[in-house]
């Protein structure tokens, strides 16, 4: 078998060795130090990115909470000049004209009213239907 002559073997493995280990220190010498170059570029792109995004984000969130503070004061404004202000009803009566029963009634109704202002619940304020005792105005059946 001539393919298994030790004289036809062995410079093929010489020049096997000769090949490889020229390619080898091609890679590792050349190619290489370009390679990991690439990885810690993106590495470091990545980690700048993220830094970036950090600080970014503080800054919005920041930005946002002073927005929120101006509004809930500006809201909170809004609310004492509209509701406390404009809707605080006081009745001073010299001779009182009702009964004490009617008068805490239509104080808790009066405040319930003025707390659904508050809220803005336009159901609930519509569901109330008033009827006012110094008018003497009856329900009518409906």
């Amino acid at each position: 078998m001539p393919q298994l002559d030790f004289l036809i073997i062995l410079p093929q493995i010489f020049w096997l060795i000769i090949c490889f280990s020229l390619f080898y220190f091609f890679l590792t010498y050349y190619f290489l130090p370009r390679f990991l170059k690439t990885i810690k570029a993106r590495i470091n792109f990545i980690k700048n990115n993220q830094i970036l995004e950090i600080q970014v984000f503080n800054a919005i969130t920041e930005k946002q909470k002073k927005t929120f503070k101006n509004l809930n004061k500006t809201l909170s404004n809004i609310r004492s000049l509209l509701f406390i202000k404009l809707f605080t009803l006081k009745f001073n009566f010299t001779n009182q004209p009702f009964k004490n029963n009617y008068l805490i009634l239509n104080k808790k109704i009066l405040i319930a009213s003025t707390h659904s202002l508050f809220f803005c619940n336009s159901i609930l304020l519509n569901s109330l239907e008033f009827y006012p005792l110094f008018l003497n105005k009856k329900k009518l059946n409906k």
